[in-house]
């Protein structure tokens, strides 16, 4: 759908005190309204009543059922892309230096950030000190991850890379949970360790640190990646629980960090033969540039504001998945038995979560209610029954139910 007009409805429904803090409706308003009669015509002057919003309780139940399901399909087309990038990237980086060819990606993803922000608050207020206190801590978090997933890809390679990013939704849980921004249920601690364990036996990640004997630096390095875009997911969704602009947030952020990574990258750039550079590698920075930073970073960002900050990374998992599947195609690699059981344990590990999810959702809530308000309405019915034949003087009314 359209993202600006989405954060639009988000903004003006917060204003009116209709949303949760973490996007989710505290329960559609049905409006049943009864109309006066003429005291004097018709009838004898009796009510008329005009029941409105039942089909609209359905339309707004099926609205929040088809937006859950494209916040998760949002979450798998992001992961792929990353994937993508991690396995593309790999060869460019001989040819450009990780500073080098961040600032670039960076580059060419910059104007479609601004204009994904400039959409999302065309009708919004001016910034306040309360959204911009966020801006600087945001860009030095999302900066360090920009930058060192092409250090440690140069380094370890593009598998590392992917292999450490299921420590993200852990890293995620942990921050989320000492700030207070969401509860760590028994569910999401099982669907949590579950993706750990499947993603690292899905790509054998205990043999690689072995084979290639990674040193500390290396290990330490590709951490700082994972946290750095963790403590960016967690600072992103509390920001976004005053100030519903994601994508401001992230076009703010990725500006400040791009000076600062341009600034490191000038010795490079100074140093660097364009004509010596090859077209794929070119090609990988646009990618990068495009698919990444401008596409799959403003779709998590936009899904982030939409549910609790430990879903979009615990979807980190299925980068390994899609890593295992695009190294088969493009590098001629097999995948063992083992490595398919890591795949099926990874994804019992993501439905954990996401059901999780789905308990603290509105659908939850809704489905509640609506037990409960059937059970009302059988006692209301045995009530009426007794008490049928007497008159009723209730004056109309505008009655406003919450299921």
């Amino acid at each position: 759908g359209d993202m600006s007009a989405d954060a639009d409805y988000y903004a003006s429904a917060r204003a009116r005190g209709a949303e949760d803090a973490d996007g989710d409706s505290d329960g559609g308003v049905v409006i049943v309204e009864v109309v006066a009669g003429d005291a004097g015509a018709g009838d004898e002057g009796k009510s008329a009543a005009a029941v409105r919003g039942g089909g609209g309780a359905v339309q707004k139940n099926k609205a929040h059922r088809d937006g859950h399901v494209l916040n998760h399909a949002t979450l798998w087309v992001v992961q792929l892309i990353f994937a993508v990038m991690h396995v593309f990237s790999n060869r460019a980086l001989a040819h450009l230096t990780p500073t080098v060819f961040c600032a670039f990606r960076l580059a060419i993803g910059m104007p479609f950030l601004a204009v994904n922000a400039r959409r999302e608050r065309r009708d919004a207020p001016a910034m306040t000190r309360g959204m911009l206190v966020w801006v600087f801590p945001m860009a030095c978090a999302i900066g360090c991850a920009y930058l060192m997933v092409f250090v440690c890809n140069k380094r370890s390679g593009a598998s590392l890379v992917a292999f450490v990013q299921p420590v993200m939704p852990v890293s995620t849980a942990v921050f989320s949970a000492v700030l207070g921004l969401e509860p760590f249920t028994r569910l999401k601690a099982y669907g949590v360790f579950t993706v750990f364990v499947g993603t690292v036996v899905a790509l054998r990640a205990y043999e690689i640190f072995e084979n290639h004997g990674t040193s500390a630096v290396d290990v330490l390095l590709l951490l700082t990646q994972t946290n750095s875009y963790a403590a960016y997911v967690v600072m992103l969704s509390r920001a976004t629980k005053d100030h519903p602009y994601p994508l401001t947030f992230l076009f703010l952020a990725t500006f400040l960090a791009e000076i600062a990574i341009f600034a490191i990258a000038i010795p490079s750039l100074i140093k660097l033969d364009i004509t010596a550079v090859p077209a794929s590698a070119w090609g990988a920075v646009i990618f990068a540039g495009v698919g990444s930073s401008a596409v799959a970073h403003s779709l998590n960002s936009w899904a982030i504001a939409r549910v609790k900050s430990v879903l979009p990374t615990v979807y980190s998992g299925l980068q390994v998945i899609f890593t295992i599947i695009l190294a088969a195609i493009f590098l001629n690699e097999t995948v063992g038995w083992d490595q398919g059981l890591g795949i099926f344990v990874t994804m019992i590990g993501v439905s954990f979560v996401a059901r999780a999810k789905y308990d603290e959702s509105h659908d939850a809530r809704a489905s509640s209610h609506a037990v409960n308000a059937a059970d009302d309405d059988d006692d209301d019915d045995d009530d009426e029954t007794a008490t049928s034949h007497a008159p009723s003087h209730r004056d109309p009314a505008l009655r406003a139910i919450t299921p």
